[in-house]
């Protein structure tokens, strides 16, 4: 089932070789690798570089080890992965622009799902977060109310019913909720900003109820796009 590693760094090989295989089915999250000789063996590379290469898969979450089972294929923790895109994004200089483009063209597409999918569950996660954001909107809580808005935005993903976004939604939380967070803070001395937002996201809200896919679509596009704008140009005048 596994091939003889060549030039690629034996980590780099041996991820690729799990992925096809579980790509392929021949391997399934749950299921036991073969022990170190005879995977060893099988890739013709050395204990010494396998165990370097499976330590690295543990620590993203990819295979962990188990006392007196062995080395396991599981299922990737985003939690892991959101740490890595995270440090990748600030190493190669991270662009808030960039960023904000990624989420319109996320969140455009979650809203417009979440509009034609929602539960009354998911309607009411999506209020729930809002009328508690409503309590305190504008106060001194504002590492809750960030939390809050993220939510928000989570939740019209959760809403769409698609795997794949609500997944890349996770990879980037920790980016997003930065984001949110250095937006909020920059505009805690102007309730009159705040106040649009949280509209913004009621108007937003009652599309997906009504289940208006285009007008959601354009709500959620124009928010973001604002936030954007005065976001830059506060950054300019800084």
């Amino acid at each position: 089932m596994f091939k003889t590693i060549k030039k690629k760094k034996k980590f780099e090989e041996v991820l690729e070789q799990i992925k096809t295989l579980l790509i392929t089915k021949k391997l399934k999250v749950g299921q036991k690798l073969p022990n170190e000789i005879e995977l060893s063996d099988s890739m013709g590379i050395s204990r010494s570089s396998l165990r370097e290469a499976l330590k690295v898969l543990s620590m993203i979450g990819i295979v962990e080890s188990k006392s007196g089972e062995g080395t396991v294929v599981k299922k990737a923790d985003p939690e892991n992965l959101k740490n890595i895109m995270s440090l990748v994004a600030i190493s190669r200089g991270l662009d808030t622009f960039e960023l904000f483009e990624a989420r319109v063209i996320l969140e455009m597409a979650a809203v417009r799902l979440a509009a034609i999918r929602r539960s009354d569950e998911d309607l009411n996660n999506i209020q729930a977060i809002l009328e508690e954001l409503d309590k305190n909107y504008i106060s001194d809580h504002e590492e809750e109310n960030s939390q809050l808005d993220y939510l928000f935005h989570r939740s019209i993903v959760l809403a769409s019913n698609n795997k794949m976004l609500l997944l890349l939604t996770e990879v980037i939380s920790d980016l997003l909720g930065e984001q949110i967070r250095t937006t909020r803070r920059r505009y805690s001395t102007s309730p009159e900003i705040l106040k649009r937002f949280q509209k913004e996201h009621w108007g937003i809200f009652y599309a997906i109820k009504s289940k208006n896919s285009e007008e959601a679509e354009q709500l959620i596009s124009s928010h973001l796009e604002k936030s954007r704008q005065e976001f830059h140009g506060l950054e300019s005048d800084l």
